[in-house]
């Protein structure tokens, strides 16, 4: 199961996504325009799709990956 929120959040912060017990919040920050907030929930829900919070590697890691970086 997937819950989204869109918040008021620090302009740095484009979106966020935890995990607890199997259930996904997935939180947008909405000062962003429409097609910024829709990217950034497609970006969460690459996170979800990809089993990215199965990995034991970092956050950072994992975003630099998911971002087309290598490492």
């Amino acid at each position: 199961m997937i819950t989204t929120f869109v918040c008021p959040m620090p302009g740095r912060i484009r979106s966020y996504t935890v995990r607890k017990d199997g259930f996904y919040t997935i939180v947008v920050n909405e000062n962003l325009c429409e097609e910024a907030r829709l990217k950034a929930f497609k970006h969460e829900m690459d996170h979800i799709n990809n089993g990215d919070f199965d990995k034991s590697c970092s956050a950072d890691l994992i975003e630099i990956r998911a971002h087309g970086g290598t490492t």
